[in-house]
Formats: C-alpha cells, structure tokens, sequence
C-alpha cells in the first residue's frame, strides 16, 4: 500500500506526537508500504523522517481550510495513487477534504490528546470526513464512545510503543551539576505539563533537600515565564531548562528520577521511554498515566495541581534507594512486555485492513 501521513505542527515542535508518527511510519515502511510524511518545510518533523529514511513532501497548512492546500494534496494523493492518509484532528478538514478529490483513500484521524475545545466541529468533521480514529489510551475512545460521536469500532485504542536502546552512553549530568541527584522531565513548555505546580514543588524541597537538580528538556513560549517564576521562588539555582534536545535517551539513561506533573495527557512517550530504562517515575493520575501504572508498583501516580504531593512522592523516592531500585526494575519488565513497538506496528497494520474492509462495504451498499 501507499501511505501519507498529513502533520502540520510548527516548524520547531518535535514532542510525542510527531515520535508516534515516525515510528509509525518507520515501521510501517519495514512491512513493506511506501510511506510518506507530509509536513511544513524545515520542520524537526520532516527532519527527522529524512533522517529515518522516510519519503517526505511539503504541506505548509496554515489554517483549518486551506483551498491551496486541499488541491495540492488531492493532486498528490492522485499522482502518487495513495491508499491510506493518516493525519491528526487539525488538518482533518484540509486532507479529509482532499481524499475526496484525491482518489477517495482511507482516511484515519490519529488523536493523542483530550479534547479541549471545538468538540461539535470535530464531530461534524469524524462523521463526515473519517473512516476510523487511532488512539492511545481507553479515556479517549471513551470520550468518543460516550458522547455518540461515532459507531463502535470506529475508535481503535492502540497503545504508543518504545524500545530501549542500549548502546546511547548516558549523559554525564556531573559535568554541570556535581554532587546533585537529577530529577527529569520532559515536554513542551506549556500550561499542559504543569511546569508551575513543579517549580512550587522545588521550592517546598529546597528547605531541607537542596542536594536536588530538575532538569526541564523541552521549549515553549512560557519558557521566560517560568524563568521569572522560579527567580520569584527562589528556585532558579534548582532546576535548569536544558532546552530542545534531538535524542533525550541519554539524558533519561543519565537521570535518577523522572517526573511528569502534566495536567492532562494522552499517552506520555517520555515517561514511557524512561520507565523502559528502569528509571522510576512519578505521573499525575491524569489520562493515559493511568493505563502506562496500573499498580503502584511500576512508579507513583499522584493527583494533579499538587505540588506538595510532587514533593512528597519525590522524598520518598530519594530517601529509600531499595523503593527506587525495584520500581526501576519493575517499570522497565512492564514496558518491554506491553509496549513493543512491534505490537504497535502490527496493531496499526490490523486496523487498517479492517477499515479498509469496512470502508468498501460502505461503498457497495451506496452504489
């Protein structure tokens, strides 16, 4: 088959989206497929699926409709006789629209996110436009399931997959910062990961643990923001804001802790990646966290907005070494056993064809 992914995130986002879809992609090139990223020139994103070795082509969308945009995929989708276009809620419209001028191929919404807004357009656009929805966690297909906004089935959870790379040496955090015991987090910077609950957190700690250093990778707009907000905390020599990094597996590798103080979530990749490098983690139980630690032990979930909760979960993990050591074991077994990115391959693969089926029977009975 012929595939094309439609992904128009910024030119300078690269988070656990954009991951997803080139290891989807990579993975699905390996069965066999011809597979194509569809994204903004000079994107992190078309960067790296050349880097993978993926066939890549330029779609500058800039907004939900885009009339140049429908035309110029509908004629790609044509030319190239694509089978399958796989693209996320906000280009629904402008890709949806083109697989109908382009030949009519499936068309597959994958959505990582809760929704947040606009919940009557995205269902008029699902029934309208979409053939199927891939997700990551159960509390999104059941969002979906729940408000009637689509028939059962339509919705296919597919959890995100990972593998350890064990030949990445890890980051020598001494180097910058000796003698501190580093705690990880990773995301963009935005209101979603909770950075501000963190840094109140920080600020509880550093009364009497200020042998800890939060390491933030990631960029945003509210990176000045938080800079101000830890100088008013009096926490700016505690957590430092390393920035985008292209490959964070040394940096996890390298880490004592990780930490996600997201306030909401789909399935969250880095937490995931940490945990298959036995590193313990601490999550908001919010969304996806709960499936990725089904027990306490395979990390602690604690409740969101609660820093002193997020200081209190990493006390405990700093003073008992033995707790770090089996939660450390415990994630990474759990991750190597139910997120293989092959499963998630071979998962994709399988609701493909069966909406491809579904797809043609409709078809039939139209005709």
């Amino acid at each position: 088959m012929n595939i094309l992914f439609v992904h128009s995130i910024g030119t300078k986002k690269f988070g656990g989206g954009e991951k997803w879809l080139i290891s989807a992609a990579s993975g699905l090139r390996d069965n066999g497929h011809r597979v194509f990223v569809g994204g903004k020139q000079d994107s992190r994103l078309l960067k790296a699926a050349s880097q993978n070795g993926l066939e890549t082509v330029v779609f500058n969308i800039l907004s939900d409709i885009s009339v140049y945009h429908v035309f110029k995929i509908a004629s790609f989708l044509r030319a190239n006789k694509i089978d399958v276009l796989i693209t996320k809620s906000r280009d629904l419209a402008v890709a949806g629209i083109a697989s109908r001028l382009g030949g009519n191929p499936l068309v597959l919404v994958r959505h990582g996110l809760p929704l947040r807004s606009s919940f009557r357009k995205h269902s008029f656009l699902l029934k309208k436009l979409a053939d199927g929805v891939i997700t990551n966690t159960t509390s999104i297909k059941d969002l979906y399931e729940v408000n009637g906004w689509v028939e059962k089935d339509f919705t296919r959870v597919i959890y995100n997959g990972t593998v350890a790379t064990n030949n990445v040496p890890s980051y020598n955090y001494s180097e910058k910062f000796p003698g501190k015991r580093i705690i990880l987090t990773v995301g963009r910077l935005a209101a979603q990961k909770g950075y501000f609950y963190l840094i109140d957190a920080i600020s509880m700690l550093n009364r009497q643990h200020n042998d800890l250093m939060f390491v933030v990778l990631g960029e945003g707009k509210l990176h000045n923001k938080l800079l101000s907000y830890a100088r008013k905390k009096g926490v700016s020599g505690s957590i430092h804001f390393e920035g985008f990094v292209d490959n964070v597996v040394p940096y996890l590798k390298g880490c004592d802790l990780f930490v996600l103080p997201s306030l909401y979530e789909g399935m969250p990749n880095a937490a995931m990646e940490a945990m298959s490098y036995g590193i313990p983690v601490i999550l908001t139980n919010v969304n996806g966290a709960r499936e990725l630690i089904p027990d306490e032990g395979k990390g602690i979930l604690i409740p969101p907005c609660d820093p002193e909760a997020i200081a209190q979960a990493v006390i405990r993990l700093k003073d008992d070494p033995d707790l770090r050591r089996r939660l450390g074991e415990e994630a990474r077994r759990h991750i190597m056993a139910n997120f293989p990115v092959s499963e998630m391959i071979a998962n994709i693969q399988t609701y493909i064809d069966e909406r491809i089926i579904v797809k043609r029977q409709l078809q039939a009975v139209i005709q």
